[in-house]
């Protein structure tokens, strides 16, 4: 092989390391940091990120990326040089490994991940072409890295925290008899939660404004164990089948409508918006936020969504099923037929309380 087309290749190698490097870099951070990636495909990133599959021997599997790719920069320049191409190889291997996990287990896919898994490839064939390595070498440690990954995530430890997957399941109560998919309502709290709480609540209502106090107390004593899945139920007999004639919250249908087309919008961007809204509710206030994220016609569309419709009638049966004794919000959904209607006499006292239900 020629010499000027052999630095070319490894300048493509060290340049795609070092991008290699920042990528899994960033997403170490964002691990360590906690919470959402931002702008990542409404959430997908920290679905795979976030659940058992992200994590190696404990570690965030981009702690091993960012490794792996230093590794390869300081081989052009120590006596690392032999381990190139046995960590260049390895790149391909863990990458079909982790597309394997997100198309069979995680049913989702982290843009950004896959994007460093790209990168691996590209940095491998530049590699292996520059070095004139054998195929059966560069097959022999992609092999050896796919299974060697595989069996530690399948066998080897796990984190506590991260013992729920990001598979489908379902919430349910009553028996069974009342399933809600956290995937296709508001959830408030790290999707890998422990324990999935459910509260019915309408935006206008007095007291829901001081449950959602309590409940994000809740989340800040007992951060990645719980989560709150929300129900927003309109207290107006225009989506609320289940009302006599004078409703008590008149425009409360019309800022459900409006939450729900944020979240599935901007799912990223709905605590904010749900705590700015239940601190001050009204359909103008809802507008107003809604605007601040979304153009008008995107938020036209959203609204003209039907499922917002089916979500609406969903979560009023549901209400109207749990209002056997009393219709009083908020409704709290702890365990199987564990529901707290309205509200405790303060946060300390549901703190206990919740601590006692919850087993933590």
């Amino acid at each position: 092989m020629r010499t000027d087309l052999r630095r070319a290749l490894n300048g493509v190698v060290i340049a795609t390391a070092l991008a290699g490097l920042s990528v899994n870099g960033w997403l170490l951070w964002q691990s360590l940091r906690g919470g959402p990636i931002a702008g990542c495909g409404g959430g997908s990133c920290d679905a795979v990120t976030s659940s058992r599959w992200g994590f190696l021997l404990g570690a965030p599997v981009s702690a091993f990326g960012a490794a792996v790719y230093l590794a390869v920069l300081l081989s052009f320049f120590t006596p690392m040089r032999r381990l190139r191409i046995p960590l260049l190889a390895a790149l391909p291997g863990a990458a079909l490994w982790f597309v394997f996990v997100q198309a069979v287990f995680l049913k989702t896919f982290c843009p950004v991940c896959n994007a460093a898994h790209a990168i691996g490839l590209i940095a491998c064939a530049a590699g292996i072409i520059a070095a004139t390595c054998p195929l059966r070498t560069a097959a022999f440690w992609c092999v050896l890295s796919f299974l060697t990954v595989g069996l530690l995530q399948i066998y080897g430890p796990v984190k506590r925290t991260h013992l729920v997957e990001h598979t489908p399941r379902l919430v349910t109560f009553d028996g069974g008899k009342l399933a809600f998919d956290p995937a296709d309502h508001p959830l408030l709290g790290h999707p890998d939660a422990e324990r999935v709480l459910v509260e019915c609540f309408d935006y206008q209502c007095a007291a829901c404004r001081t449950m959602a106090g309590h409940l994000d107390a809740l989340l800040e004593a007992h951060p990645g164990r719980v989560a709150v899945l929300l129900l927003p139920v309109p207290l107006e007999a225009s989506c609320n089948p289940h009302l006599g004639r004078n409703p008590p919250h008149p425009g409360a249908c019309e800022i459900s409508r409006i939450a729900l087309a944020v979240w599935h919008t901007r799912p990223d961007a709905f605590a904010a918006f749900h705590k700015s809204l239940i601190a001050s509710p009204s359909p103008d206030h809802a507008r107003s936020l809604a605007l601040g994220l979304l153009s008008q016609a995107e938020l036209d569309a959203a609204l003209a969504d039907p499922r917002i419709a089916t979500t609406l009638r969903a979560n009023t049966d549901a209400w109207n099923r749990l209002s056997r004794t009393t219709t009083k919000l908020p409704k709290l959904l702890i365990s199987d037929r564990r529901v707290l209607h309205g509200l405790p006499s303060d946060t300390a006292d549901f703190l206990r309380v919740m601590k006692a239900e919850l087993g933590f």
